[in-house]
């Protein structure tokens, strides 16, 4: 998902209006459906835009929201000669990761859920847990043997997918419902 502005002219003023849009394929082809309609931004909504923008993703301002970008130039590719190797899904783990660090639930479970002597920590394990039910909803098993290899998940965690299994995931699902049981100290 991404912002698009248009212009429209009323009344001989002209008038920006943001949108969120996700491209999807329909008959063969890419088309961009509106998702939500955002309105003019003024100055205020704009910054507003940009912090929450950073707070998701943790990064400095995202210029090229708002700001014009430079014409790049065009490159001739010779299709014939491209290849596609190794195809992942990206972009909803990359924004469940995003979500997941903006909202500090990588530092929250790395506190709150044990430490051991294992390669992969019980904090990843929930984060992956959480990303795969947010992407696709299904069980550890699916997980392990299909869903985690065809994203690109283990370059965004650093975790190798010979590292994630069943058994992993199922005892990941038990430490974070051992925490959930215990009675909160409040």
């Amino acid at each position: 998902m991404f912002l698009r502005k248009s212009t429209r002219k009323k009344d001989g003023k002209t008038h920006i209006y943001w949108r969120l849009v996700r491209s999807v394929r329909r008959n063969g082809k890419v088309v961009q459906e509106t998702v939500a309609h955002l309105g003019e931004l003024d100055a205020e909504g704009q910054a507003q835009a940009r912090a929450l923008a950073r707070q998701m993703t943790g990064r400095a301002d995202q210029l090229e929201l708002f700001e014009p970008t430079l014409r790049s130039q065009a490159i001739p590719i010779q299709l014939d000669r491209v290849r596609l190797e190794r195809s992942r899904n990206f972009a909803q783990v990359y924004l469940a990761w995003s979500l997941w660090r903006g909202l500090g639930l990588d530092e929250l479970f790395e506190d709150l859920l044990p430490k051991g002597r294992e390669k992969v920590s019980w904090s990843t394990m929930a984060a992956i847990l959480v990303i795969a039910r947010l992407c696709e909803p299904s069980s550890e098993l699916y997980i392990s043997d299909h869903w985690y290899g065809s994203t690109a998940l283990d370059d965004i965690l650093g975790v190798p997918a010979e590292r994630i299994n069943d058994d992993r995931l199922y005892r990941a699902s038990e430490c974070v419902n051992d925490f959930e049981t215990r009675p909160s100290v409040i």
